[in-house]
C-alpha cells in the first residue's frame, strides 16, 4: 500500500514571494485535495478572526462580532435589531447579547422610531462614534489590507465561494417552513421512578 507523499515546505530565510507562495498552496491542494485545503484556510482566518477579537477586546473593549455590530449601525440610518440580523445571517435573538453588552458600555442606543411605535432604531452614541471612527488594530483594518493586493476579480470570485459555503452551512428549512432544530435531540431517558417501576 501506497503512503500518500507529504507536501514539504519551502523554506524560506524569509516573506514568501507571491509565486512561491502560490506554488506552496497548489502543492497543498494537489495533496490534501480542494475540499480539505480550503477548510485548512477558513480555519486559519477563523482562527485569526478569534485571536484578533481578543486583542481587540484588550485594547479597545469591544470584541470583533461588537465591533463589526458597531460599524453597521454605524454606515446605516434607521436600522432595526432585526434588519440587523439580516445583514449579519443571523436569527435575531443571535444578537441579544451582543446588542445588550454594548448598550450597557453606552456604545449603542435603542430608541422607538417615531413613525412606527412597535420598531426599535439602533444608533451609535457619541462614545460608539469615537469607537467607530477608530481604525488602527481593527480586524477590518487587516482585511482591508489583504484586499488592497488583490484584483476586483479575486476579490469578486472568492465572495462567491465564500457566500456559497455560507448558504451550504445554513440550514434549511422544513416541508412546513420551520428551520431543523440547531441539534437532533436524543431520546428521552427513563425517570427514576418508572426504572424502579419495571
Amino acid at each position: 500500500m501506497r503512503l500518500a507523499r507529504r507536501a514539504r515546505p519551502l523554506q524560506s530565510s524569509g516573506r514568501l514571494t507571491s509565486s512561491e507562495e502560490a506554488g506552496r498552496l497548489d502543492l497543498e491542494t494537489e495533496v490534501l485535495g480542494e475540499v480539505l485545503g480550503f477548510m485548512r484556510l477558513l480555519w486559519a482566518v477563523t482562527h485569526g478572526l478569534q485571536s484578533m477579537s481578543k486583542r481587540m477586546a484588550a485594547e479597545l473593549g469591544v470584541t470583533g462580532p461588537q465591533r463589526l455590530v458597531l460599524r453597521l449601525i454605524g454606515h446605516f440610518t434607521r436600522l432595526s435589531p432585526g434588519e440587523l440580523a439580516q445583514l449579519l445571517h443571523v436569527h435575531p435573538s443571535s444578537l441579544t447579547g451582543v446588542l445588550g453588552r454594548l448598550e450597557r458600555s453606552k456604545l449603542v442606543e435603542r430608541r422607538r422610531d417615531p413613525s412606527d411605535g412597535r420598531r426599535a432604531i439602533l444608533s451609535l452614541t457619541t462614545k460608539g462614534r469615537a469607537l467607530n471612527a477608530r481604525r488602527a488594530a481593527t480586524v477590518e483594518e487587516s482585511v482591508r489590507r489583504a484586499l488592497a493586493s488583490q484584483s476586483h476579480a479575486t476579490i469578486a470570485a472568492a465572495g462567491e465561494v465564500l457566500s456559497a459555503i455560507a448558504e451550504s452551512l445554513t440550514p434549511k428549512p422544513r416541508a412546513d417552513g420551520r428551520r431543523p432544530p440547531a441539534r437532533p435531540r436524543r431520546a428521552a431517558e427513563p425517570t427514576k421512578r418508572a426504572s424502579r417501576a419495571r
